[in-house]
């Protein structure tokens, strides 16, 4: 087909876009090479064409073989939901590191994190490959980074080596499975467990075998404490109950590990201790003032907002909401919390309106279930426990709370105590945030300073 295009199209071709060069590039070949170039270079390049590069840069990318890439990636990213003025700066930046790859001499096969590392530590700081092509480096970086998934997805370069050694890989893997299979643990929790285990993995066999067995007592006790220093207890006490899962793992499967289990330190953590930190109502009402409802992520943040401050929920609750969960004729809510448990809980109006403004005006169309979803590419998608947690943490910075509200959890306490102080009982306390024994709530009894005085006993020589 593209032997009968005429003259006239190539000449209107440099009439309309010359060539920096001019035709001297194309001066030895026959007018119908010249044309397949010609062809070739729209339509295998049609999805980025799209974005209106520069010259130089569809240059760079049809002349290094990397325009096959360059098309899936703007397919993804356009997908993902990034604005056009995004994806063609992220196209520009691929465009970029192609050039430097051709003279690198870099295939698409050479392509991985080392070779990024080159080019962002070696290449940018001296960059003088054109006058405006891209060189921020965190925009760089991120292109890159997606290119990467690209090139790895369609098989093209290799997946990226494990920083782990083989042995300690193959052991987390085992024990992942296990958490999993048999102790039925969450994946937040498991991933938990997983973590400290690795740490303490590296810390004493680094990239040699794993041999629990040549371990004795002191070395658990020196990882602890070396590796917990000026930690909390509650998170000492996370890593020592790590520890111990793992040790007990080792135990199931024949190795020796009484002594090590019993090495690991019992952490001082005293129950009612302290008082749990509240906000005041009025502080309350501050917070709830500082989102915008007028906004997409406003209508978001303030219905996530709600959902802490009237239900109580945690932030790994308010992940898992669906749009299933909620029974808007009878008006209830289905939470699943800790444990695989399910609970229903009544849903209040003001949580219910503020929810619904948002799935109204500010939930975009995607297949996605879930209630709260990410407001940035990837769209579509589930808001993670990060989000939730950033949308309330920054409207505490707005509002000037920040020091009083430490995280989310701050307001699962404040609507206890304010339940507390209205006459609830514990038990009903314990049912709305759905403790599993009556015992974790007690320590709301003691932020009712009030009912708390009538049953003081009197200091000893008062008058009073």
């Amino acid at each position: 087909m593209d032997e009968h295009l005429s003259l006239d199209l190539t000449d209107g071709y440099f009439q309309k876009r010359p060539w920096k060069g001019g035709l001297t590039q194309y001066l030895s070949v026959s007018h119908g090479q010249f044309v397949r170039i010609l062809c070739n270079k729209w339509v295998i390049m049609s999805e980025v064409a799209l974005f209106r590069l520069s010259s130089t840069a569809r240059d760079w990318l049809f002349d290094s073989g990397f325009e096959p890439s360059a098309e899936a990636l703007a397919r993804r990213l356009r997908d993902l939901g990034y604005a056009a003025g995004t994806i063609r700066g992220y196209l520009s930046c691929v465009a970029h590191f192609a050039h430097w790859s051709s003279g690198e001499r870099l295939g698409l096969e050479s392509i991985d994190e080392g070779a990024v590392s080159r080019f962002l530590g070696h290449h940018l700081p001296v960059c003088r490959c054109a006058p405006r092509c891209r060189r921020a480096r965190e925009e760089v970086r991120a292109a890159l980074v997606h290119l990467l998934s690209v090139l790895r997805t369609n098989g093209v370069s290799p997946e990226k080596p494990s920083r782990l050694p083989s042995a300690t890989a193959v052991e987390l893997d085992v024990f992942g499975t296990y958490l999993t299979e048999v102790r039925g643990l969450r994946m937040v929790t498991r991933d938990t467990h997983l973590q400290y285990v690795r740490d303490f993995l590296l810390d004493r066999f680094g990239f040699g075998d794993v041999e629990i067995g040549s371990l004795e007592p002191a070395d658990i006790v020196q990882f602890i404490m070396g590796y917990t220093a000026g930690w909390k207890p509650g998170s000492v006490r996370t890593v020592c109950n790590s520890l111990r899962s793992y040790l007990r793992y080792k135990a199931v499967v024949g190795t020796h590990t009484g002594a090590l289990i019993a090495a690991i330190p019992c952490v001082a953590q005293w129950r009612l201790a302290g008082l749990p930190k509240a906000l005041s109502a009025l502080e309350v009402q501050t917070l709830l003032s500082a989102f915008d409802r007028k906004t997409v992520g406003g209508r978001r943040d303030y219905a996530i907002a709600r959902c802490y401050v009237d239900l109580g929920l945690r932030t790994s609750e308010i992940v898992r909401l669906q749009l299933d969960d909620f029974d808007w004729r009878e008006g209830t809510v289905h939470v699943r919390g800790k444990g695989r448990r399910t609970d229903v809980l009544p849903l209040p109006e003001t949580t219910g309106r503020a929810i619904m403004a948002y799935l109204r005006k500010g939930r975009c169309e995607t297949a996605s279930r879930a209630l709260f979803l990410r407001l940035r590419p990837p769209l579509g998608r589930a808001a993670g426990s990060e989000t939730i947690r950033a949308s309330v943490q920054n409207a505490a910075k707005r509002c000037g709370l920040c020091a009083r509200l430490t995280g989310p959890h701050v307001l699962r306490h404040t609507l206890a105590t304010r339940l507390v102080r209205s006459g609830a009982s514990i038990k009903e306390i314990s049912d709305l945030l759905r403790h599993r024994n009556l015992d974790t709530t007690t320590i709301y009894a003691k932020v009712d300073i009030e009912a708390l005085s009538t049953v003081a006993a009197p200091w000893p020589g008062s008058r009073t």
